[in-house]
């Protein structure tokens, strides 16, 4: 059964391989860059997916900005290079670990900042089950929630950045101006959609098919729309987004497509700032992660699980029954998973997050673990899931000698989001979708939850589930980790801080190959071993023995091509006593070809 798989899966992956990867190089002025900084650093790091985006993270380090400064410089990088996952028009969720004061017995913060998009004010339960539209939650202006991420930007700079406003975002206004290489990724994504409305829609068709054809890797593009708008937002703030013609520009793009935005929508929306969860880790860490409406209650609640295995116990289980063991623990997390919503609109979410992480449910999970097979589904005590595979996301990292280390991920939801241009440049989000509606599954495949369903001025459920790890001995942040991929968020960020807390190396963990379950459809998917596998460096996939192994106790497995989910991470290097030192390290995914770090 297991060959059959391969084979079936080997013929999949032959038709979906990805390009080459080539070296990124961006122009500024009449000089070239190219991989200006190094990896590892003592004055700070910042990850991200485009390369070139992290060095310009590293400029303002240079400069003497912070960690906030760097991933807010970063970010609006990547909004313009990554515009088929994220943007202005997007939102997302955001650990922040602050120095507070030194005199205090806890000298350290740590808050969670939600900017997830909101329902317009006009939106309603049935908006979609009762539209004749079945893409009314996906494509067009019905799908746009007002967006967040402008006003997250601001929210950061203020309470945690250095450098002025103007000074972040003026990379990202020369970059769009003067034009920027297409990278492998937006390559794949403009290649996918280019008969569908890329090379079709004229403001898609200006930016992307400027030249009659869809552009390709490495060919030059440039946003000057785009460029007007950060320009814009550069010497006026965040209120030129949310208030005055932008805003007008963005409602009536929206209301064209058939949407609700309002103009008060966008001008009510507002940054929330929520109590983190966190647990320990054998005495060694702290983990801090996300609340509700985000995921890092389902992260925190597998790796919980996993810690009521001692180091012993998991090394004498070694690589198959520690794989199996964290996979049942998954599970269980995912079951506690469908009753989570916007506590802000169901009250008991904080209850049943804490009672999740409590030392009485954590030992009731780890009891019902079986070391020689799986549960029978309803044993993790869920409703179904179906998976699927299109995503949109961007994972962020950040820290800095001034104590502030940062995980964040932003997005527009599906590829492309909502499909639909504004005037200024920038892509409107699909995030409306992750809402549940009576009776329908939405493009993740979640099935209907009554605590995630639409209301106005509410916030979606998402997968997304920074973390941020500390350790006891130094009182340091010593890991930041942010993924993306769609419902792959979990599972990924999972695996990554599980080993991590093990001791590896969080750039070998980002790179080793990844496993994904979220109970329905009963299946663990594993990332593709052959030599045929789309070309990555570094990459070696899924070990078959494991898989077999885990096969034999009753996992349900299947293969995919390794793209499947992302994650970009900082974390401090150990001293020879492994004591987290003062080193920066920066973390790439190298399934993200123009992904790299940049320290200092």
């Amino acid at each position: 059964m297991i060959r059959l798989l391969l084979a079936v899966a080997l013929a999949a992956i032959a038709l979906a391989k990805l390009a080459s990867s080539s070296p990124i190089v961006i122009t500024d002025g009449d000089h070239e860059q190219t991989d200006r900084y190094k990896t590892t650093g003592g004055r700070g790091v910042v990850a991200c997916e485009v390369g070139y985006c992290s060095d310009i993270g590293a400029d303002m380090l240079a400069r003497g900005g912070s960690a906030a400064d760097a991933i807010i410089a970063a970010g609006f990088c990547v909004g313009s290079v990554s515009a088929f996952h994220s943007g202005l028009a997007g939102g997302g969720f955001a650990l922040i670990r602050s120095r507070v004061d030194e005199h205090k017995t806890h000298p350290h913060k740590v808050e969670f900042v939600d900017f997830r998009e909101t329902a317009p004010a006009a939106a309603n339960e049935t908006m979609y089950s009762a539209n004749a539209n079945k893409n009314a939650s996906t494509i067009g202006g019905l799908a746009v929630g007002v967006p967040g991420e402008v006003r997250y930007w601001e929210y950061l700079h203020k309470k945690h950045g250095r450098l002025s406003w103007s000074e972040l975002i003026e990379p990202s206004v020369k970059l769009n101006r003067q034009g920027f290489p297409v990278v492998n990724q937006l390559a794949i994504a403009i290649d996918q959609y280019k008969d569908q409305f890329i090379c079709n829609d004229p403001l898609f068709k200006e930016v992307y098919c400027a030249n009659g054809t869809a552009a390709g890797e490495g060919d030059i593009i440039k946003r000057t729309r785009l460029a007007d708008t950060l320009e814009t937002i550069a010497s006026q703030g965040a209120d030129a987004f949310y208030k005055g013609p932008i805003a007008e520009r963005t409602v009536k793009a929206a209301q064209d497509a058939g949407g609700i935005l309002t103009l008060e929508d966008l001008a009510n929306y507002s940054v929330v700032t929520r109590e983190p969860l966190s647990i320990d880790w054998h005495g060694k860490y702290r983990v801090w992660g996300s609340s509700a409406p985000s995921s890092g209650a389902v992260v925190l609640s597998a790796l919980k699980t996993a810690s009521t295995y001692s180091d012993a116990e998991l090394d004498a289980g070694g690589v198959n029954l520690t794989t199996h063991r964290l996979i049942e623990a998954t599970k269980f997390a995912y079951g506690e998973r469908e009753n989570y919503g916007d506590p802000n609109f169901v009250t008991n979410v904080s209850s049943l997050e804490a009672q999740a992480l409590s030392e009485e449910d954590t030992k009731k999970k780890r009891s019902l673990i079986k070391d020689n097979t799986t549960l029978p589904l309803h044993s993790y005590d869920t409703s179904s899931y179906i998976n699927v595979e299109e995503h949109g996301t961007s994972a962020l990292s950040a820290m800095d000698p001034f104590g502030l280390a940062i995980s964040m991920t932003t997005t527009i939801n599906l590829l492309w989001g909502s499909q639909v241009m504004t005037p200024d440049g920038f892509i409107l989000n699909d995030e409306m979708d992750d809402f549940s509606s009576p009776g329908a599954a939405n493009s993740y495949g979640y099935q209907p939850n009554p605590a995630n369903f639409i209301r106005p001025g509410k916030r979606p459920l998402s997968s997304i589930s920074p973390t941020i790890i500390e350790d006891y001995k130094t009182g340091k942040a010593s890991h930041s980790v942010a993924s993306a991929g769609g419902s792959r968020i979990i599972t990924a960020n999972i695996q990554i801080n599980f080993q991590a807390l093990r001791g590896v190396d969080l750039q070998e963990a980002i790179a080793a190959p990844r496993w994904h379950d979220q109970l329905q459809p009963p299946t663990t998917v594993f990332e593709w071993a052959d030599s045929t596998s789309p070309h990555i460096p570094g990459w070696k996939g899924y070990d078959n023995s494991t898989v077999a192994f885990l096969a034999s106790l009753g996992h349900n497995v299947s293969f995919v091509q390794p793209n499947q989910a992302t994650a970009q991470g900082t974390y401090r290097g150990l001293d020879s006593h492994g004591v987290v030192a003062h080193e920066f390290k920066g973390a790439s995914e190298i399934r993200q070809l123009s992904a790299k770090s940049a320290a200092l």
